[in-house]
């Protein structure tokens, strides 16, 4: 979550009396006896656990690390920043990055005013400077999957002297087909179809952009969720956001091989068997008719101490719930869980990355590597990624050369 986001959030979970850690999680599994082509991700014909970091922005600039904020020309992306985190990354053995991009709209895509908020395209810094981030990844053998949106979209809509003018209010983006598809055509496809130079790929081919998460946490924005974001006056269907999920996912598809997944909150919206959860809102049956390219490739859920739960009648916790247990029928990664881990929620984050493997998910990205809202950074996270990737490093250290090799034997 953003700042923003995370202290309002948590400002309706102390109206309901959930704040805080609450009980321990139970013990994880001693280990998974699952096979690696079930319980890991697949890619450059091997599977993966995903180990890493979240960066929501660089330098503070939410939302403006690809596109560029129009009001006060805020685009912060930095090349040399790039090099120092990937670099960082690698010297702890980690293998991906999940990285936002337009967050909630305040400097990418570009939009029409004047043709009712159609998105027109992309601004001229955008791409160069997500190309320049994929090049630097293959560099370093770093493994990139960027976050389209978040939730955040849907805040009520700002003005040009509050967040930036286009900050928010798209909840048309969703909800109207014309808009949904001038995104999705102007903008999406575009990108993934952007040539990397020096190279024959595209963006949407390029082997270190291993996935699309089409958007964060969208559950506090769905009316059906009952746990709508204070800050959306007007929160969408549970219906018109998977229809928007898989139309984007099918694009994805179509224009790209790489995969999709979605940063669901927490397992109460993405398992059909964790205890107390409402069961799995984003599984091939229910996104695929509206579109029938428009499933996820892997699922992703997020965990924060709230989530443990009473361990009686309900816990979204992956420590409490197995990958089996949780119902899942596809790997999934835990794609945010707080650095400062042992204050949020009662565990080390050593024992939270065990726990995790052992429960047969597919990888942890700690929130976030710059410490952006006070829960913890990467320097307070990299002694335990460190020693936990050392442990795992054969289904960490992604080695496509070593994998193209042994295809090629065959």
């Amino acid at each position: 979550m953003c700042s923003l986001a995370r202290l309002r959030f948590i400002f309706a979970l102390a109206l309901l009396g959930l704040t805080g850690p609450g009980p321990l999680a139970a013990p994880a599994q001693t280990s998974c006896s699952l096979p690696a082509s079930t319980r890991l991700v697949p890619w450059l014909g091997g599977h993966w656990f995903l180990s890493g970091a979240n960066v929501p922005w660089q330098n503070g600039g939410f939302g403006a690390d690809f596109g560029t904020v129009e009001e006060w020309g805020q685009h912060t992306y930095s090349q040399g920043a790039t090099k120092g985190m990937f670099a960082a990354l690698k010297a702890a053995g980690a293998n991906t990055v999940r990285w936002w991009v337009f967050a909630d709209g305040r400097g990418a895509p570009e939009f029409d005013s004047a043709n009712g908020g159609n998105v027109t395209g992309l601004d001229a810094q955008f791409l160069p400077s997500l190309e320049d981030a994929i090049q630097i990844a293959a560099q370093s053998n770093i493994y990139l999957v960027f976050n389209l949106w978040s939730f955040d979209m849907l805040y009520d809509d700002s003005t040009p002297g509050g967040r930036g003018e286009h900050a928010g209010g798209h909840r048309d983006l969703i909800v109207e087909t014309v808009k949904r598809q001038s995104f999705i055509g102007n903008a999406l496809i575009p990108m993934l179809q952007h040539p990397i130079s020096g190279t024959t790929y595209t963006v949407g081919t390029h082997p270190n952009v291993l996935g699309w998460d089409i958007i964060n946490e969208p559950e506090w924005g769905i009316a059906e969720s009952g746990s709508v974001n204070p800050g959306i006056s007007q929160p969408v269907s549970l219906a018109d956001l998977r229809r928007f999920v898989a139309e984007v996912a099918a694009a994805i598809h179509q224009n790209s091989n790489q995969w999709v997944t979605l940063g669901s909150a927490s397992l109460k919206w993405n398992s059909d068997g964790a205890l107390g959860a409402v069961g799995n809102w984003w599984s091939d049956a229910a996104l695929t008719p509206y579109a029938s390219q428009g499933y996820l490739d892997f699922y992703q859920i997020h965990y924060y101490g709230w989530m443990n739960g009473d361990e009686v009648f309900w816990s979204y916790s992956p420590l409490f719930n197995t990958w089996a247990a949780a119902g899942l029928d596809k790997p999934a990664v835990v794609g945010e869980l707080p650095a400062d881990a042992l204050a949020d929620t009662g565990r080390t984050l050593s024992a939270l990355l065990d726990g995790i493997y052992n429960n047969c998910y597919a990888g942890a990205w700690v929130w976030s590597y710059y410490g952006v809202d006070g829960h913890g950074d990467w320097e307070a996270a990299q002694g335990a990624y460190r020693d936990f990737n050392a442990q795992h490093v054969d289904e960490i250290i992604i080695k496509p050369f070593r994998v193209y090799l042994s295809l090629l034997r065959k």
